[in-house]
């Protein structure tokens, strides 16, 4: 079994990418929805609750995450500390699902959206492909999926690394800025060469 890391900036394109290779036969991983599971946990809300206090919740005690997003990605400092308390948990989640599909795919993709995005973060894995877009066409696209404004999703994109970073260490990059079909057929390049 191949472990493939697939990384890109908010609004470009990820989970279409991702949702590609599962057509082709990957099994599929995405972080994001660990994420959102793992708020649930109850030690990731105490430490939340000691980090970013007790605004971030609702009244039945669970994780607003819009509350959550606007207090933690409002500085480095803030992104980081949310990083800190959730990463170790989303990633014994991920390890564990990456070997459940394992056992019946060749290749699993996981969709990584945030944290530390260096060669030696992703040393578990056995190739990393990153999706490009230009910035106005990425914040396009995060904002029409609603529920973000535009300063919102500039302020996200300001703490995420470049499409040039994210390209420094991967080992494939796809471009998607144009259609549905020439996205797929850049999957389908980069899934030959992984199935070699």
């Amino acid at each position: 079994m191949k472990k493939i890391v697939l990384i890109g900036g908010i609004g470009s394109g990820k989970s279409s990418v991702c949702e590609a290779f599962g057509r082709l036969g990957a099994g599929v991983v995405k972080l994001d929805d660990i994420g959102h599971e793992v708020l649930s946990f109850p030690a990731t809300k105490a430490a939340l609750r000691q980090a970013f206090g007790n605004a971030i919740f609702d009244d039945g005690g669970d994780v607003v995450r819009s509350r959550l997003a606007a207090a933690a990605f409002d500085s480095a400092e803030h992104t980081q500390l949310l990083n800190s308390i959730t990463h170790p948990a989303i990633m014994d989640e991920c390890f564990r699902r990456v070997d459940m599909l394992g056992e019946a795919h060749d290749i699993v993709v996981v969709e990584v959206t945030s944290g530390e995005m260096t060669r030696e973060a992703f040393s578990w894995a056995d190739a990393v492909v990153a999706v490009s877009a230009p910035e106005e066409v990425r914040l396009a696209r995060a904002c029409a999926r609603g529920g973000q404004s535009e300063s919102d999703v500039r302020a996200r994109m300001a703490q995420q690394p470049s499409d040039e970073q994210r390209a420094s260490i991967a080992d494939y990059v796809i471009d998607n800025s144009g259609s549905v079909e020439q996205m797929d057929h850049a999957v389908q390049t980069v899934w030959s060469a992984l199935a070699r």
